[in-house]
């Protein structure tokens, strides 16, 4: 498929693309390292993935607009937004139910449900306007019109290793270490160390600002795990900041003395110094590229929120978090106002009630400092596109008003 539509053309692609795409073929030898991100501050804090990694100064919380609490949002999949004549009712329908806010993916990705295209495929797309992509369907340019006029807020969700509308040919793919053959291979999801992938995206997310988002949702879906990452442009990175040769197969071979462990516990094997040297500096570079998106699209429209998804290992396991998820709580709460907690088991999945859920929000409030920065997923019904199966009075019982609580059909 086509990066962009018929009725656009190269020529609107923008200089930062241009640049990054003729560095690519060139080698990538003199690319900077990706998104190398200014601060402001000082002060420095410690954090589980600084332990690993070169300081740097940390990024100011983002002061563009004020914060929002007791969220009740309710994530809504593309095909169940009604047509345009059907709006109104439907908005009506969520906010007398107690909605306050709806999350909708921004386009389509690997593995997620679409909708068909005119042929009866499934389309690949994004569901607004832009230069960028093939719009689908303008969901956010139908819908947020009507939603703003009553009072409903919206939030678009991406996961950026995840977008399966790019043009494979871009090479933009990420490079995972397959332990068994102990070989690179090619890995069906986006590089977000590319730096051209890179310049897409903020070329992406900024128009997605001039539809009127509310804010931005990072997901984590699909996390850039230990065997994740190995890219051209993250390897070279690596090895300019730490004056060393990366030779992925030693980095899972188990250290003769005692040292870090890939696992929580006891009796997990040792792994050398350098697996987590470059565990932290995959896990920095994220939250200054996610950073960096951010910050693009608060200068198109300052009034835009952030959020990023974490898995509760994030809280509960911070080591693990980082291995596992490249995930570390205390690092990017300096970049994002709002922290999505993501079910990540069966008895995770299983309501508020009876579940560890509200023991690891308390904790949660401990790291962060305050309960409105914290969303959490709660489970419904899959019957019909309105708020029924959301216990309101009860999970807010349960939880407290500040934290934002965000029902998802199972």
């Amino acid at each position: 498929m086509n990066l962009f539509p018929a009725s656009r053309s190269w020529q609107r692609i923008s200089v930062g693309l241009l640049v990054g795409l003729l560095v690519c073929q060139m080698g990538c030898a003199v690319q900077e390292r990706p998104s190398r991100i200014p601060s402001t501050s000082s002060a420095m804090i410690r954090t589980q993935a600084a332990q690993y990694a070169p300081p740097i100064p940390p990024a100011a919380l983002p002061e563009s607009t004020t914060m929002i609490r007791g969220v009740t949002a309710l994530i809504v999949a593309p095909q169940d937004v009604p047509p345009v004549q059907e709006l109104e009712q439907w908005i009506q329908r969520l906010m007398q139910g107690g909605i306050t806010m709806v999350l909708l993916d921004i386009g389509t990705s690997t593995e997620s449900n679409r909708i068909a295209a005119e042929d009866d495929r499934r389309a690949s797309g994004i569901y607004f306007t832009s230069q960028w992509a093939r719009t689908i369907r303008d969901l956010f340019g139908e819908l947020i019109p009507s939603a703003h006029r009553q009072g409903l807020s919206v939030v678009a969700a991406v996961s950026p290793r995840r977008i399966n509308w790019v043009d494979r040919s871009l090479a933009w793919l990420d490079r995972s270490y397959d332990p068994v053959h102990r070989q690179l291979r090619l890995s069906p999801y986006m590089d977000l160390f590319h730096p051209a992938f890179q310049e897409y995206l903020v070329g992406l997310l900024t128009d997605l600002v001039d539809t009127g988002a509310d804010g931005i949702l990072f997901r984590n879906d699909v996390p850039v795990g230990p065997y994740d990452g190995f890219s051209v442009f993250a390897v070279q990175a690596f090895e300019r900041d730490f004056q060393t040769r990366l030779e992925p197969a030693r980095l899972f071979t188990p250290a003769k003395s005692t040292g870090q462990s890939a696992r929580s516990g006891e009796g997990a094997e040792p792994l050398p110094a350098e697996f987590w040297h470059w565990t932290g500096w995959k896990a920095r570079e994220r939250m200054k590229i996610l950073g960096r998106l951010s910050r693009a699209m608060r200068l198109r429209g300052n009034t835009v929120h952030t959020a990023l998804e974490v898995h509760r290992e994030a809280v509960t396991d911070p080591r693990a978090a980082l291995v596992r998820y490249g995930e570390d709580l205390l690092e990017a709460k300096r970049r994002f106002q709002y922290f999505l907690l993501r079910p990540s088991s069966p008895a995770a999945t299983s309501g508020v009630n009876g579940s560890p859920t509200s023991i690891v929000l308390e904790q949660m409030k401990g790291l962060l400092g305050r309960a409105d920065r914290i969303w959490t997923t709660i489970p419904i019904g899959t019957e019909g596109v309105g708020p029924r199966g959301i216990s309101l009075e009860a999970d807010r019982a349960e939880l407290g008003t500040d934290i934002g609580l965000i029902y998802q059909r199972n």
